[in-house]
């Protein structure tokens, strides 16, 4: 007995040896880290540094390594407000094969949202002299209906009728700039979408576990054929009949997208 109590203490010695030593390497990566940026650190409290130095210490790979570096980096650095013991835990319960293809579609996201802001930008910078031609036209239409209508009050004018088309048209033309930029700011806020290939099933689930991915349901309605009914008159006072018509509209949900 004495035999394999002095051997697990030997090997409670190793274990803590190379804990220890994933630790100083840990910091001394994130002294690197702070040093390279500018960082000026700032104390941050022990119940956020000593569940981080617990788990970084059981890191086997370089590369989650230095992840601990820098997410240490960021708590102590003075110039943001991120100290939150969630985060050491979170990566704690990451493993490598998690973390590398999450952060792929972390840049993708990130890559995607810069080409949209920028697209955005241009679409609303180019938008202001777009409205400003519009408005202007339709002013003057307007003007110009409201002067033929006061003249020919009594009989049809189709110079009046070919101007209210127009105006028609340019109010649409209003509305779909407004829907383009919508599309775009739509696309903007939109998740990242995960490829399902690069996470297997139980890894998926503790990424949604963790709150990092979700599952979104998807709604669409399927249509069915809608016959307008149709009133008519004569000049007589007759008028046509109505069609009953019955709609029903299908709504299906669907959780393809995390």
């Amino acid at each position: 007995m004495p035999s394999i109590e002095e051997t697990g203490l030997l090997m409670k010695d190793h274990v803590t040896l190379w804990r220890f030593k994933n630790q100083v390497k840990m910091l001394n990566k994130a002294k690197e880290y702070c040093d390279k940026h500018n960082i000026h650190p700032k104390k941050i409290s022990l119940k956020v540094l000593s569940p981080l130095l617990e788990y970084s210490s059981l890191e086997e790979e370089d590369i989650m390594q230095d992840k601990w570096s820098v997410l240490l980096s960021n708590l102590i650095d003075s110039e943001q407000n991120i100290e939150n013991h969630v985060f050491p835990y979170i990566l704690s319960q990451l493993s490598i094969d998690e973390y590398m293809p999450l952060e792929k579609v972390y840049d993708s996201c990130v890559s995607r949202r810069i080409i949209l802001t920028n697209e955005l930008n241009k679409f609303q910078h180019e938008r202001i002299q777009k409205d400003e031609l519009i408005k202007k036209e339709l002013d003057a239409i307007s003007k110009d209906i409201e002067e033929k209508s006061l003249v020919e009050v009594k009989r049809w004018n189709p110079e009046i009728h070919k101007l209210d088309r127009k105006k028609i048209e340019l109010e649409r033309n209003l509305r779909i700039l407004d829907n383009e930029e919508h599309k775009i700011q739509i696309s903007l806020r939109r998740a990242e979408v995960v490829p399902e290939n690069l996470f297997k099933e139980f890894e998926m689930s503790n990424l949604i576990r963790l709150g990092l991915a979700k599952e979104v349901k998807e709604f669409y309605a399927e249509s069915q054929t809608l016959e307008i009914p149709i009133e008519k008159d004569d000049g007589f006072g007759y008028s046509g009949g109505y069609t009953n018509v019955n709609l029903e509209i299908d709504m299906e949900s669907t959780t393809e997208y995390i």
